[in-house]
């Protein structure tokens, strides 16, 4: 009975410091609150819960009484024709044709579903580089030697039962922070199932998402699990802290088959203590999140803490097991008498063996790809980008980015730290890493893209995007590589081919 009673009591508490109630709605994940609407502030995990932009046509709503009138259903096509060109040393060329279908309903207040799904067909000739071809991450994957098939579903259901509460569960990806990149969790790798709490008490707003990830070890998938806490307060209207927890574990260790550890699965333990409890070896990354935000400007800013001693820090003797990333970054928007301006600009770094672990099934990355900052560890970079809206259809918008990443005398025995998927147990000493060391690699990038909305309805555009990048990735000196790349896609999500 004290139980029941407690219970009771502490939901009365929630309904009354509840305040703003959350919505079943979730926008998709290009879409950014700061940008899309005029609230100074907006939340730092992505997608928003706001109520998306009308996509697609509306079918006949079965119902007539007036209390299922905001309810909706919409269908819509998905196409994605894309190609790259790159004038490197192989002439560097890439297409990826894609095409499928999106549907979207709300159900009730409380109930919000969408789905989209599309095949894609991709092929690469030329340089094996990550950047240098037409950017694509298939939830699951069919390779051939030189041509993949892919398929890409992105589903997410939302329900909201009370106004304080809202869980989520799909395919799809997720997003922490205020910026063009992500420090603590990005959206650079493939969809992943999970499920998501979201919890709003007086100013905080509290997010855990539970994560199931796979990799393809010797041509065979293992799984991978992983555990995110975020807790966002609200200080001010304009002050916004954020304190980020994530844990990656393996449902299988040298000791036993365990599953999803049931000790990760409540939302209010910290991970350390659990996981020291448990004794286990599992991958364990806190963060913190920050921004402020003026009229029409925004400051944000990123720290992500793998491990690390004070003594070796303040000493400055480059240990190996200090490591520690990091963003700071500006972003403004501007009605000018020519059209929309949006710019944004940040600085991210990461130390040598920040996101690695002892092997894949616990590293901080999803089928291949890092989880947070698309170049892994042991970089720094400086990333600008400025768009100009001049009418509803057309979009201008330029990239430049300088990169400076270390690591690049590496190989298949030797890791000095800069990809996340090599143990750090291969690295070749113990102290004397830093940012940059043991074979620098730099490059300078620049591009423009025209972008021309040729059906509103389903957000279908058309797109062309030059640019120039000046490396040395050839380790045969610096050389300038001209890049064309366009298409026609759906603008759904965002697409990140040749930004990083």
């Amino acid at each position: 009975m004290k139980k029941r009673l407690s219970i009771a009591f502490l939901f009365h508490v929630l309904f009354v410091f509840g305040q703003e109630a959350i919505q079943s709605e979730v926008n998709y994940l290009n879409y950014d609150p700061f940008y899309g609407n005029d609230s100074i502030a907006s939340g730092p995990v992505f997608p928003s819960l706001s109520s998306p932009e009308e996509v697609g046509y509306s079918l006949p709503w079965v119902s007539k009484q007036k209390k299922y009138s905001s309810n909706y259903l919409r269908v819509f096509p998905v196409v994605n024709f894309m190609g790259s060109y790159l004038t490197d040393q192989y002439n560097s060329n890439s297409f990826l044709n894609g095409a499928g279908f999106g549907i979207t309903g709300q159900f009730s207040r409380k109930f919000y579903a969408r789905l989209i799904l599309n095949g894609n067909y991709s092929g690469h000739e030329g340089s094996d580089f990550a950047y240098s071809g037409a950017y694509h991450t298939d939830f699951w994957e069919n390779k051939n030697q030189d041509y993949t098939l892919g398929l890409q579903p992105r589903m997410r259901l939302s329900y909201t039962p009370y106004d304080f509460i809202n869980i989520q569960a799909g395919i799809d990806q997720n997003f922490i922070g205020q910026g063009k990149r992500s420090m603590l969790l990005g959206d650079y790798g493939a969809p992943y199932p999970f499920v998501q709490l979201r919890t709003k008490i007086w100013k905080i707003e509290m997010v855990n998402i539970y994560q199931f990830f796979k990799e393809d070890q010797n041509a065979q998938f293992t799984r991978k699990f992983a555990s995110t806490h975020f807790f966002n307060y609200k200080v001010t209207k304009n002050l916004q802290i954020g304190v980020f927890e994530s844990v990656v574990f393996a449902p299988k260790d040298t000791l036993l088959n365990r599953g999803y550890e049931v000790a990760y699965l409540n939302p209010f333990l910290f991970y350390r203590p659990t996981e020291y409890g448990l004794g286990s070896q599992d991958r364990l990354l806190i963060g913190l999140n920050t921004s402020y935000s003026f009229e029409q400007v925004m400051i944000y800013g990123q720290l992500a803490i793998d491990d690390f001693v004070l003594k070796e820090l303040t000493s400055r003797s480059r240990w190996w097991a200090n490591k520690y990333s990091g963003q700071i970054g500006l972003k403004g928007k501007a009605d000018l008498s020519i059209g929309n301006l949006r710019w944004l600009t940040e600085l991210n770094f990461a130390r040598p063996f920040i996101y690695s672990h002892l092997n894949e099934s616990t590293n901080y990355g999803n089928q291949g790809r890092p989880l947070a900052h698309p170049l892994g560890s042991n970089f720094v970079e400086v990333y600008a980008e400025t768009s100009l809206k001049f009418t509803p259809q057309l979009t201008i918008k330029g990239r430049l980015f300088f990169v400076q990443q270390g690591g690049g005398d590496s190989n298949d025995t030797l890791s000095f730290g800069s990809d996340v998927y090599q143990p750090y147990t291969d690295r070749p000493y113990e102290y004397g890493y830093k940012i940059g060391g043991n074979g620098k690699i730099n490059r300078l990038h620049f591009s423009a893209e025209i972008n021309y909305e040729l059906f509103k309805k389903l957000k279908i555009n058309a797109f062309v995007r030059p640019g120039i990048e000046v490396n040395n990735l050839s380790k045969q000196g610096y050389k300038a590589h001209v890049i064309m790349y366009g298409g026609i896609r759906t603008q759904l999500w965002n697409d990140h081919s040749f930004d990083f």
